[in-house]
């Protein structure tokens, strides 16, 4: 018997974001919501200027159609000169992609 038929792959939606309006020099939290994936094998890193950052990660939920979603997020101090993303690596991406947080959003 093959199952292979069965398995399904989806693209992630990548959302990078702050809790709140970013202000330099005050404390918030970055947010990477990872969304509408499949398989669920999936790898979350939050970095700052291109470092891992420490950070913390919900339990891998899903949606009604069975894709997947999680939310990593770290505490941060945003200031203008440091540069903040998340970098996913997934089987549907050819390696590792970064995702930008874009503080004007």
């Amino acid at each position: 018997m093959c199952l292979s038929g069965l398995y399904t792959y989806s693209v992630p939606k990548v959302q990078v974001y702050s809790r709140h309006p970013p202000e330099d020099g005050k404390p918030n939290y970055l947010n990477c919501y990872v969304s509408g994936f499949h398989p669920p094998q999936i790898e979350i890193e939050l970095l700052k200027n291109g470092e891992k950052m420490k950070s913390e990660q919900s339990d891998l939920s899903f949606s009604k159609d069975w894709s997947f979603y999680l939310l990593s997020h770290a505490e941060f101090t945003p200031n203008s000169k440091d540069k903040y993303s998340c970098r996913v690596s997934h089987v549907t991406f050819p390696g590792p992609q970064t995702f930008v947080w874009n503080r004007d959003l």
